[in-house]
């Protein structure tokens, strides 16, 4: 079994996909999707001043490659721009930045050689309508800022690289140009960032320039992430790193699941006590914005064992931390808090949680 196969294996146990041989296809589970959702709010959080527009579903039936290269001329995309003139009059200048969400039955991107995702896709858009003579400078700090988020989310920054594509031969480089950003983790492409001058059929649009108010046919530098094929892509990246115990070094702010709670109950005497304890640590980090795990929000281990058996399954559900709580701390306040990457715990006091806590996520 190669390490590709052992990876899908691993998260498909631990419900973040399911693995269908035929066609190698991949289906997210419920953990998948809670990954999914946290990937799509950071994008959401992206460029917060941007312009953000109903979308449209993909209705083309033109290929992803030519589609990349074509949608300017597309009802869609003028249905958008239509959006931007009567919703956000302010923002229609150069330059601006429009983010919209669809769902398209097919991929738009081109396929990768190591799994599809089950339709229908999520398509995360943003256009960005530039100043035609500063178009390739911004399409050249868009490709650098692009790959500085993706290396941020991902657990190995070194496997994202830039990938320049060939382009139609009937395309002119000057007005065309277009990358993909990649995970060496299957060669899967994350986000397609494509380049489109307009003219001809699509000379009709015209906004005015930030800087000097003349009215200028702006250039599309268009950015599309399909967040199944993304969140994959993340999940195994997050999955092959070589350890030599099974585990998930998802990004803090991406991961599900946050922080988790564990008792070790020495004695049923205290059973009630700690308890009530975990429960108002639940309560407590629920209220600070933490996400826990699910379920009633904390396990209960009867002895260490049991306690490294849990340790085990939180990491593979990619968990950062979780507060081990004891007889001590009903005595002394003082916890344990136990780290997924190191596999180390240290010393916290009761009065501290959640601000350690969030001061660790915020950083």
């Amino acid at each position: 079994m190669n390490r590709v196969q052992r990876c899908f294996e691993s998260l498909a146990s631990a419900g973040f996909l399911r693995h269908h041989l035929t066609g190698s296809q991949l289906e997210l589970l419920s953990h998948g999707r809670a990954y999914a959702e946290q990937l799509q709010r950071q994008w959401l959080s992206l460029r917060p001043l941007a312009a953000h527009l109903k979308g449209i579903p993909h209705t083309s039936s033109t290929s992803p490659t030519t589609q990349r290269f074509s949608f300017a001329r597309t009802t869609e995309f003028g249905s958008l721009m239509q959006q931007l003139l009567e919703e956000h009059p302010r923002k229609a200048k150069c330059p601006t930045v429009v983010k919209h969400q669809s769902s398209s039955s097919s991929a738009c991107l081109r396929g990768n050689p190591l799994f599809s995702v089950t339709s229908p896709a999520s398509i995360l858009t943003t256009d960005f309508l530039v100043e035609p003579d500063r178009a390739l400078e911004h399409f050249y700090n868009l490709q650098r800022e692009s790959k500085i988020w993706w290396m941020r989310l991902s657990s190995n920054p070194s496997r994202i690289r830039i990938v320049p594509c060939d382009l139609p031969e009937e395309l002119d480089p000057p007005s065309y140009q277009a990358i993909d950003l990649r995970s060496q983790a299957g060669e899967v492409t994350v986000e397609q960032l494509s380049m489109v001058r307009l003219g001809g059929d699509e000379g009709s649009l015209r906004l005015p320039d930030g800087r000097t108010g003349e009215s200028v046919q702006p250039t599309v530098i268009r950015s599309v992430i399909e967040l199944e094929t993304a969140t994959c892509a993340l999940l195994l990246d997050g999955c092959d790193h070589g350890r030599d115990a099974q585990s998930l070094l998802l990004n803090c702010a991406l991961a599900p699941y946050q922080c988790g709670i564990a008792c070790l109950l020495e004695s049923s005497r205290l059973l009630g006590d700690l308890d009530d304890l975990c429960l108002h640590l639940k309560h407590v980090l629920i209220h600070a914005g933490l996400r826990l795990c699910q379920g009633r929000g904390f396990f209960t281990a009867k002895d260490n064992r049991h306690l490294a058996e849990h340790f085990a399954e939180s990491d593979m559900l990619g968990v950062p931390y979780t507060l081990v709580v004891s007889e001590q701390t009903l005595e002394n306040g003082l916890m344990k808090l136990r780290s997924r990457d190191t596999r180390l715990s240290e010393t916290i006091h009761i009065s501290d949680v959640p601000d350690y806590l969030l001061n660790i996520f915020k950083n």
